[in-house]
């Protein structure tokens, strides 16, 4: 775990970490995601940890504060995950892999032929209802949460009540990996406490006997403030030092 910096004369020179291990570099990226100061809430509940209460980074938060930067607070969230098993997918429609492989790089030549599909559902009326009378309990709403939320991924709270006029919402099943039954239920991120969680998902096609394996939960964390970047992405204050904010 980075604690701290090695800064000198106005230059990144390398990092100290936790058991006070020096790494030295010609110049350091940082890339802490949510996890710098990340805060979990889910529901009443809200703790200290990163996503998937790995650890947080803490100290590398005070750290670059006392350099000097200003830091911002922002928030994302997470949908439910739940047992392949459980899901009828005979409710759901089926999403497959693009019939042309496509990719990020020109470099590319080997693509996977035999990719797992996504599957369609979708939330209705009883869903949405069902969201409505447990707002006084998101922590949304309940001014819990104080972070900057990102504004084109809402949670389903935010789109059940910014978009009050659409009966139903894409709810796309996608299965995390090859060899796990956990299934990403994207496009329903709730930081609802876990019992509503359950209750919403009973109302969706498909997923009316879904096992939750994990809750979903939202995390609020420190990002620097973007006009303290050059457009390389390294830092006015330190050079040789990047910083890569999450989205």
């Amino acid at each position: 775990m980075v604690e701290q910096l090695v800064v000198e004369d106005g230059e990144c020179k390398g990092v100290i970490t936790q058991t006070g291990a020096r790494y030295m570099a010609k110049s350091v990226v940082i890339t802490t995601g949510t996890f710098l100061r990340g805060e979990i809430i889910l529901g009443e509940l809200k703790y200290s940890s990163g996503p998937n209460n790995q650890q947080p980074s803490i100290k590398l938060s005070e750290h670059l504060e006392e350099l000097g930067f200003d830091l911002v607070r922002f928030k994302t969230g997470t949908p439910p995950r739940v047992d392949s098993g459980s899901i009828d997918y005979s409710k759901t429609e089926i999403q497959p892999g693009d019939d042309i492989p496509r990719a990020f790089s020109y470099e590319t030549t080997k693509f996977i032929t035999d990719q797992l599909p996504c599957w369609l559902t979708h939330t209705n009326a009883h869903t949405h209802q069902l969201i409505d009378d447990n707002l006084h309990r998101s922590p949304m709403y309940s001014g819990m949460i104080k972070g900057t939320g990102p504004r084109y991924c809402p949670s389903i709270e935010d789109k059940v009540v910014r978009f009050n006029d659409k009966p139903r919402h894409q709810i796309f099943l996608e299965p995390e990996g090859r060899n796990t039954r956990e299934v990403y239920v994207q496009g329903l991120s709730t930081s609802l406490p876990e019992d509503v969680q359950r209750k919403i998902l009973a109302t969706i096609p498909g997923l009316e006997k879904a096992q939750l394996m994990r809750a979903g939960y939202a995390i609020e964390y420190d990002a620097i403030v973007p006009t303290q970047l050059w457009p390389t992405l390294e830092t006015k204050k330190v050079q040789k030092l990047i910083y890569s904010r999450p989205n």
